[in-house]
């Protein structure tokens, strides 16, 4: 029964995906282009319908129960931090912001090629980074979402996690988002999705997907860089402790 759920997750993620590719590429640029006074509120109801049915097809097809609620004021000033276990860490942090969108660091190599991502990077100009480093582009994306109205979400393990277990901190990006100025940083920890971290975990899925989250701070971000390798590793271990106790919780 749980591979059948499976077969239709992915069935109508991939119907959905590629009729909203479509309806991204065509009408969406329409209708921004006949509302520019609106551009920010129909965006940001665009990015939660996006990221709210990648979860409700999960919902729907029996997969997995993803609880969620709007926990996080959008707001210039934020930072957020989350761990990475799954291909929904995004939508699911997404979902945690009340009234608005943040921007999300995710890798270079989602820049082109993958059906309704790619474009939604380019669309919302996400800042992208290489796991090389020395991007211009990257470069100046990180600088302008430092300085944008936006929240901003990054991964600081830089990449998914394969056993659920939280991957030391990379400072790269941290480094230009912190440089010149104060954030108020949220950990978001979350568990119980690590075992399905591609389609194919998820189309060979066992059992149900028990997805957990927790939500903690705001801490202030350091004063000065210099401070960074001591506080992102008080950040590491306060995320490494949350992950702990939200497993003893279930």
């Amino acid at each position: 029964m749980t591979r059948v759920r499976a077969f239709f997750l992915v069935l109508i993620t991939g119907v959905f995906v590629f009729s909203h590719e479509l309806i991204q590429r065509t009408l969406l640029p329409l209708v921004l282009r006949c509302f520019p006074g609106k551009r920010e509120y129909i965006l940001t109801k665009w990015c939660q319908w996006i990221a709210g049915t990648f979860v409700n097809i999960a919902r729907v097809t029996g997969v997995g129960d993803f609880p969620t609620q709007p926990v996080i004021q959008a707001d210039s000033k934020v930072l957020i931090l989350m761990n990475h276990q799954s291909l929904l860490d995004i939508p699911l942090a997404i979902k945690c912001i009340r009234e608005g969108y943040p921007l999300i660091v995710t890798h270079q190599k989602h820049e082109k090629g993958v059906p309704l991502i790619s474009n939604f990077l380019d669309l919302y100009d996400f800042p992208t980074v290489s796991s090389r480093g020395g991007r211009k582009a990257g470069l100046k994306k990180l600088i302008k979402a430092a300085d944008g109205p936006n929240p901003v979400v990054i991964y600081p393990e830089g990449t998914r996690s394969w056993d659920g277990e939280l991957l030391p901190f990379r400072t790269g990006a941290l480094r230009v988002l912190l440089n010149g100025r104060q954030w108020k940083v949220y950990l978001l920890v979350a568990d119980g999705a690590w075992p399905y971290t591609t389609f194919n975990h998820i189309a060979s899925l066992k059992g149900k997907i028990e997805w957990k989250m927790k939500l903690l701070g705001p801490f202030d971000s350091p004063e000065r860089i210099e401070n960074l390798p001591s506080w992102t590793a008080d950040m590491e271990d306060r995320m490494r402790k949350g992950l702990a106790l939200l497993r003893e919780e279930s």
